[in-house]
């Protein structure tokens, strides 16, 4: 059982967060029991409420982005503060509660047996009752996608919540500045010949709103993986 104390010092917790005050709140109280409040980064993507504030009184690090750019841009922010604090690992979490902190030392424990991981993501369960029918509709397409692309089997694209080494990140350009940077990476690390491995996770879905319109954002997903995938061929081409 991972706790503060024996919480890994090079490995950093990042959660963007846009307007999810409240369930931030819960999440970074339970992730507390966890990690050590110097290894958790909350990055701010512009929002109106209380994230701030609430980082403030748990003596969490808060970056805050003056104007919302998105979860790839409030990642890839977050992701260079932390490397240049040391970071050989960053485990991202989504600040709207769905990511259970207990499940967070497993992601320790994969990259502590597996330290040449470029990225380590969370699978759930894709079972109506547990998980929306219109995420498990979204996540199996995508998934499917990647994994033709990838030549790997990609369990879960869409989860956020996940590990990427340091040494990923250092070699990679993060470009897409919304959710589709997740998958970005993913086809980047697979490009590059990082090992991509999964871990179970719980599946956890409320009520809270929700900032993903599954038939416009799937449909810019797919123009932006196919892109992504032209331009690493042609990369791969020239060389």
């Amino acid at each position: 059982m991972v706790t503060p104390s024996a919480w890994p010092p090079d490995i950093f917790v990042c959660i963007p967060s846009y307007n999810a005050a409240e369930p931030l709140r819960r999440l970074l109280g339970e992730l507390l029991r966890v990690a050590p409040v110097s290894r958790v980064l909350v990055v701010d993507d512009g929002s109106g409420d209380a994230t701030g504030d609430i980082c403030q009184a748990l003596g969490v690090e808060c970056l805050r982005l003056e104007k919302n750019s998105g979860k790839g841009s409030a990642l890839a922010a977050g992701f260079t503060r932390l490397l240049g604090r040391g970071a050989q690992a960053v485990i991202t979490m989504d600040a709207d509660g769905q990511h259970a902190a207990s499940d967070l030392p497993r992601f320790v424990d994969c990259f502590k047996n597996h330290p040449d991981t470029g990225i380590c993501i969370g699978k759930r369960t894709f079972r109506p009752g547990q998980m929306p029918l219109a995420r498990i509709l979204s996540n199996t397409l995508t998934s499917g996608i990647l994994s033709r692309m990838c030549g790997i089997p990609v369990l879960d694209s869409q989860c956020g919540y996940r590990l990427y080494s340091t040494a990923l990140l250092r070699s990679i350009s993060i470009t897409c500045p919304r959710f589709e940077m997740e998958s970005e990476v993913i086809l980047k690390a697979a490009h590059a010949g990082f090992p991509i491995r999964f871990v179970e996770v719980q599946t956890l879905y409320f009520k809270a709103h929700s900032h993903i319109a599954h038939i416009a954002d799937t449909l810019r997903w797919v123009r932006a993986a196919f892109g992504i995938r032209r331009l690493l061929k042609a990369t791969r081409a020239k060389t």
